[in-house]
Parts: C-alpha cells; structure tokens; sequence
C-alpha cells in the first residue's frame, strides 16, 4: 500500500537583522512501501527508549540524508540511516520496474 511521505525541509535561520529567513520546502511524495522495524533490526543505534522506528521505500534519486525530519502517518520521524539506493548507476531492465531508494528513520527517544 502507498503511503505519503512529507520530507521537511531546512530552516531558514535568522538575517543579521534578526529577521526570519524563509527555509526550505516541505516535499511530499509517495512511499512504496512502508515497513515497521523491531529494536533489534537497527544495529548501530541504542536500543533503550525507541519508541517507534520506520523502514521506507522511496523513489530513486529522492534527496534525503540522516539528521533529516518526515513525516509518516500523521507522525513526525527522524531519519537514522540511508539504506541503499537500488536505482543508482542502473537502467531497469523492464520499463515496468521503478528502484527505490531505502531508508531508516526512528521517533522517540534513546
């Protein structure tokens, strides 16, 4: 099932004036596939408090890097780890066939 996915982009900041600078904007596009993840599964974190932790499959090419905020299902979630991108430096062999770009992303604390 496809699900939307909101990619918030960065702040803007403040001029030196102390005004508000405009940030990036938010993207939304749609997810393939959305997994949940046991604790166990993302291995270079700290276990203790995780509360809830997303596996999700995006189109290729899509911008996206650890430290980045989305939002899935009405939550807001960090992003932890960039998987893998499937489609980079390959041609599908069938039109039919659309890589993806997978990543991790956790919400909570721990």
């Amino acid at each position: 099932m496809a699900e939307t996915v909101i990619i918030h982009g960065e702040a803007g900041g403040v001029d030196d004036r102390g005004y508000p600078i405009p940030g990036k904007p938010d993207v939304s596009l749609v997810a393939k596939s959305v997994q949940p993840l046991s604790q166990e599964e993302i291995s270079d974190m700290g276990r203790d408090g995780v509360k809830d932790a997303l596996r999700v499959w995006v189109p290729s090419g899509t911008a996206i890097n650890p430290g980045d905020e989305v939002t899935i299902r009405g939550l807001r979630y960090s992003v932890v780890k960039n998987g893998w991108d499937w489609g980079s430096a390959r041609r599908p062999r069938l039109a039919s066939h659309r890589p993806s770009f997978v990543f991790e992303c956790v919400r909570g604390s721990g």
